[in-house]
């Protein structure tokens, strides 16, 4: 998945999951860790190349992705 815009516009777009979660920065790349208690997702997201790349447990990351995927055609 790709996203070129902006950090806040991404944390906008993250929000409307519905899942709460906190951001990291780490070097090159920033992270939104879900704090949904049952999983242990990460969403990655390298600024440069807008490159957006979820992370975790399959059973709810495929769910994720999906619906992550329909907001970034929006």
């Amino acid at each position: 998945m790709q996203f070129k815009g902006s950090l806040m516009a991404l944390q906008v777009l993250v929000e409307r999951l519905g899942i709460p979660c906190h951001w990291q920065h780490h070097g090159p790349f920033e992270m939104a860790v879900f704090d949904d208690g049952v999983s242990n997702l990460k969403l990655n997201w390298w600024p440069e190349t807008g490159e957006l790349r979820l992370v975790g447990d399959p059973e709810v990351r495929d769910d994720l992705v999906k619906r992550l995927a329909e907001l970034l055609e929006d």
